[in-house]
Parts: structure tokens; C-alpha cells; sequence
């Protein structure tokens, strides 16, 4: 059994409970920035399952997509041990080796890479991107975007941690959700949600570092970020590393 923390809970609820006058889900792309270990895959495979199985789209195609394939097959295999362990998914869903199907439908649940062998024909209507600041270009996200196009309500959700690459569509996606969240922009299609310390936060000071980690205390151990802290601080070379994927603060360089 997954318990939802309340800002897993937040989110969920946004995404599937704010629909449009005509019953179908207001949004319909999202982007999640948050610091690593805070839970992604976990929750990600519970939204790929409920959009596979729950969501009443005939014969749904839903991907777990990464810049390789390997990496989206963690996502996925979330989502396989989710059915495996729940009586009640066995009865409905078919796991096979890189396939969650739904029997008698079409429907299908598989991880993709930009490595995959074809990537033609998809007809998606769910589309989980991990790790966005690590797709050197926006070829996957767009096979998957125009592979949407038949669907009465898809959804394309980007998770991610920050990044450095401040050219790639996911510094793109990060300024866009920064407007929206400000009120300089809007599209009524797009949730966007980034967990990070402040600008003007001192990163030693601990006390911020639950503005990146809403999971701390839970599946974020304070004990380890303070051993990395301390690391960042007697290394400088660790420095960024600290800042992007532990407190999700985008930087200039890896290191």
C-alpha cells in the first residue's frame, strides 16, 4: 500500500479533480521539478497505472519515456511491483516483461527510450517523462506531444530535478511554470508545480531544505543531506551537485 504524503496528494488531486465543462481533465501537460529521492517513480507509477486502467479511455497507450530506455523502465518497474503486490490490479492488468497490458483491450503500459527502436505510430494518451534537464533535445517529447492528437483528454506529465543546461526544453519548461505560477503568463493547459530553497536562502542553513524536499522525514533522510552538506562545503567541486539534485537549485555546470 502507497501512502500519499499531502503534497502527493495536492498534486493528484489538481491533475485528475479539475475538470472542464464537458467532464474531461483541465490539464493536460504538467511539470514536476523536485530534489532527488523525494519519491518521483512511485508516484509517477500510480498516475501511469490509473491512466492505463481507470481513466475510461478505450484501448489507452501510456509510456514511461527517458533518454534512455533503461531509465524508463524504473518508472515502469514501479509500476509492475504496484500490480504484482495488489490482488485487485492482478484480476485487471497482465504483466508481462516491458508490458502491463489490460486483456482484452489494447491497452498498454511500456517504457520508451529515445534509444527505442521505433518510435512511429504511438497513439498516446499517458506520458511520463523522467527526468527532463537530462534530454539533450526535445525529439521524444515531441514524438509523444503529436502522438496525442486522437485522444479526448491525454495527459503529458515531466518530472524532473533542476539542471544546468539553461538551452534545453527543460529550462524552458521551468520559466514557463515560473510565469504561470507568477501571473505573467497563461495557459489553462498547463499545472506546473518546482520545489526548491529561495534565492536569498542560505543552502547550509537546514531549515530551507524542506522547501525542495517535501518528502523529509519520510523517504528523504535528513542525516544523509547533512552528510552531503557537509561534503559540499568541504569540497567545492560537490557544490553544485549539492544545490541541484538535493535542493533543486538550477546551476551553470554540473560541477
Amino acid at each position: 500500500v502507497v501512502t500519499l504524503e499531502p503534497w502527493q496528494q495536492f498534486i493528484l488531486y489538481v491533475l485528475f479533480g479539475w475538470v472542464r465543462t464537458d467532464g474531461t481533465r483541465r490539464f493536460r501537460t504538467a511539470y514536476l521539478e523536485v530534489a532527488r529521492k523525494n519519491g518521483k517513480s512511485t508516484t509517477l507509477s500510480g498516475v501511469g497505472l490509473y491512466l492505463l486502467d481507470a481513466d475510461g479511455e478505450p484501448g489507452a497507450e501510456v509510456y514511461t519515456a527517458a533518454t534512455k530506455r533503461d531509465q524508463a523502465r524504473i518508472t515502469h518497474g514501479e509500476a509492475t511491483r504496484m500490480v504484482k503486490s495488489s490482488p485487485s490490479l492482478r484480476k485487471r492488468l497482465r504483466v508481462l516483461r516491458d508490458s502491463i497490458t489490460v486483456p482484452g483491450t489494447a491497452g498498454k503500459f511500456e517504457p520508451l527510450g529515445r534509444d527505442s527502436d521505433s518510435m512511429d505510430g504511438l497513439n498516446v494518451h499517458g506520458a511520463i517523462i523522467d527526468e527532463l534537464h537530462a534530454h539533450k533535445s526535445r525529439d521524444l517529447w515531441d514524438v509523444l506531444e503529436t502522438g496525442t492528437g486522437a485522444r479526448r483528454q491525454p495527459m503529458m506529465v515531466a518530472i524532473t530535478t533542476a539542471g544546468f543546461n539553461r538551452q534545453s526544453l527543460c529550462y524552458e519548461m521551468h520559466e514557463l511554470t515560473t510565469k504561470l505560477l507568477d501571473g505573467t503568463a497563461q495557459n489553462d493547459d498547463v499545472f506546473g508545480i518546482i520545489y526548491s530553497i529561495d534565492p536569498d536562502d542560505d543552502w547550509r542553513n537546514e531549515k530551507v531544505w524542506m522547501k525542495a524536499n517535501p518528502n523529509l522525514g519520510v523517504s528523504v533522510k535528513l542525516s544523509d543531506l547533512r552528510t552531503q552538506a557537509k561534503m559540499a562545503q568541504l569540497v567545492p567541486s560537490q557544490l553544485n551537485a549539492f544545490l541541484r539534485l538535493r535542493l533543486n537549485v538550477w546551476t551553470t555546470s554540473s560541477s
